[in-house]
């Protein structure tokens, strides 16, 4: 009797400490989502890509300098697995008009705002070194 107690006790004491894992991941993860740049309107990166506008951390590449927007067009859209979050850490390939490619993740929420589709062409601007904008058909359309 004495053993099936302590057997009970040690698997209460696992089944708090996997609790106490399980509450503690969430906010570890959260806390390696990137920082949102400043001035930017979306206050979470569910909201990336609403109306057809994403923020795009830059990888490779940029857009040149001196130009305000570029057109483009995807090419590829990898590696869309949600973190514990559920946000979706898209890697994205863009060829621009000049010719030169541009690789990207897009945090997004994929059950909010739709993945940027390979073969579809947008509007590329650059934000700063690290962050570059996506402008969708979606988003002309919303204008």
């Amino acid at each position: 009797m004495l053993k099936h107690i302590r057997n009970r006790a040690v698997s209460g004491l696992a089944g708090i400490g996997i609790a106490a894992t399980l509450l503690v991941a969430p906010a570890a993860i959260s806390a390696q989502q990137p920082v949102i740049p400043e001035g930017e309107t979306i206050s979470s990166w569910v909201e990336n890509g609403q109306n057809g506008r994403y923020l795009l951390q830059m990888l490779e590449g940029e857009v040149p300098a001196g130009e305000t927007a570029m057109t483009g067009v995807i090419l590829s859209d990898t590696d869309c697995a949600p973190d514990a979050d559920g946000i979706n850490h898209c890697k994205n390939e863009i060829r621009l008009e000049n010719g030169s490619v541009i690789k990207g993740t897009n945090n997004h929420r994929m059950s909010v705002n739709r993945c940027l589709k390979p073969g579809e062409t947008v509007t590329v601007s650059p934000l700063n070194d690290e962050w570059a904008v996506v402008l969708t058909s979606e988003h002309e359309a919303t204008r």
